[in-house]
């Protein structure tokens, strides 16, 4: 099946005066140019990240009260998921039937039908997710979490409630605890530094149920995969080493394999999954009172490299190099074992996939918050949300060296970014924004959601 490689930007930009472009190179000219540009709706709130459906020429932008569906062709609003509430990152599975995305206010994982846009299932997960991340080789769906779980009471079993029903616990299920009195999301063990620790919530795509939370050190900047086993997180300031940053590779096979098998050993099969469950009983209701779900593995991954779990079988680390600054937004190229990471000193810099070695550094343009690979033409595309907005389009040769061809200016905040490499077009897509004068800030207007249509 034809990969197609998705870029969504899920956290805060830092703005930036001005733009210091570099200097085109490789290839004369302006290749590049905005083919055409649609207003995409939304009402007065910030966009927050887009997703390419090529399969059904759809669009999927999600904001914090929904999702919208737009036609890849005509621009136009062709349906609504509703529903889901705090959405930052969106997934698509490679079924074609379903995608996912994070619901922070509910602290969950929604499933929506991509068909019909209706909910169909709600997956719990650690507080406050923001990125989703579908992984087509091992069928595992990351949720990334930046809130830390809260230490349980003593007395109460390691469970974690959710503030919808229908999520995840079978009929009849031996494990299933009843809600305590005190329903704030919690599990088995406490943080170490509530500040700087965040949570991956591991779901099994084929039964729709959370397998575990690991614990991380560090800030999660970003998650992608290439769809070839790997997901790769850019990670900042780990509590052992203030001002480290590094990119993380997690072997989603092994890793896979390990929590499933330890999954049947705890919880025997009971009737249907919740997958089934879900899908059988109808949509799910509308938020209300909190619901149980399984108990989940917890792994502290958070210690030092390589000890117990914490080794390379399932997660390998690669520091950064300091004067790149924080890793932020990142893409892979799985075939020439290559990351493309962006930096908060604008530039973007090309590391080995295998060792973390860096093998070039090119100039981008301030506050990059998407990186999309293009593996059919060999372009990399940095959307700079800072400044005036600019796309840096980046040529990938045969000889490993990169080249910046062009600098294309774009809208203001354009920042959400996905590419279609079977058709060579990317979608670059923002809030655009009015200056309150009163607030002193830019304030998301409505109908204010706009996508430039990238060609050459």
């Amino acid at each position: 099946m034809r990969r197609v490689l998705v870029v969504v930007c899920f956290l805060t930009c830092v703005p930036a005066l001005a733009q210091q472009i570099p200097a085109p190179t490789d290839l004369p000219g302006d290749p590049f140019f905005v083919k055409k540009t649609w207003q995409a709706g939304g009402s007065g709130d910030s966009l927050n990240s887009v997703v390419l459906d090529p399969a059904q020429s759809h669009l999927f932008l999600a904001y914090r009260q929904a999702i919208l569906v737009d036609d890849l062709e005509s621009g136009a609003v062709v349906g609504r998921v509703s529903g889901t509430f705090g959405s930052y990152g969106i997934a698509l599975d490679d079924t074609g039937e379903f995608g996912y995305v994070s619901d922070g206010r509910y602290n969950q994982v929604d499933v929506f039908d991509r068909r019909s846009f209706q909910l169909a299932g709600v997956i719990p997960t650690a507080p406050d997710p923001t990125g989703v991340v579908f992984e087509p080789a091992s069928a595992l769906i990351f949720a990334i979490c930046s809130k830390p779980l809260v230490e349980q009471p003593s007395n109460i079993p390691a469970l974690r409630t959710n503030a919808r029903n229908r999520s995840g616990l079978i009929p009849g299920d031996p494990h299933a605890v009843p809600k305590p009195p005190y329903a704030k999301p919690t599990a088995g063990r406490p943080v170490k530094n509530p500040e700087t620790t965040w949570f991956i919530t591991v779901i099994d795509a084929n039964t729709w149920k959370a397998l575990a939370d690991i614990q991380l050190s560090g800030k999660v900047a970003f998650a992608q995969t290439a769809g070839n086993g790997h997901v790769y997180l850019s990670i900042q300031n780990r509590n052992d080493s203030p001002g480290k940053y590094e990119v993380a590779r997690i072997e989603t096979d092994a890793l896979g394999e390990m929590l499933r098998n330890k999954d049947a050993e705890i919880h025997a099969t009971v009737g249907r999954t919740p997958k089934q469950e879900q899908l059988r009983s109808g949509p799910p209701p509308p938020p209300g009172p909190g619901w149980q779900r399984y108990p989940v593995q917890d792994l502290d991954w958070s210690g030092a490299h390589n000890s117990g779990d914490n080794d390379e079988r399932l997660i390998r680390y690669f520091t950064v190099a300091r004067e790149c600054g924080e890793p932020r937004a990142l893409a892979a190229d799985e075939r020439h074992v290559r990351l493309f990471v962006a930096c908060s000193n604008m530039t973007l810099a090309v590391l080995n996939a295998d060792n973390g070695d860096q093998v070039a550094s090119v100039p981008t343009g301030p506050s990059t918050n998407a990186v999309a690979y293009d593996f059919d033409h060999n372009l990399i595309y940095a959307a700079n949300g800072g400044g005036n907005g600019s796309l840096t389009v980046i040529r990938q040769s045969v000889t490993d060296s990169y080249a910046v061809v062009q600098n294309l200016p774009t809208y203001q905040k354009a920042r959400a970014l996905a590419v279609n490499p079977a058709t060579g077009l990317g979608y670059l897509a923002t809030d655009y924004s009015d200056l309150d004068p009163t607030q002193h800030r830019l304030s998301p207007t409505d109908g204010s959601f706009y996508v430039q249509v990238i060609g050459h």
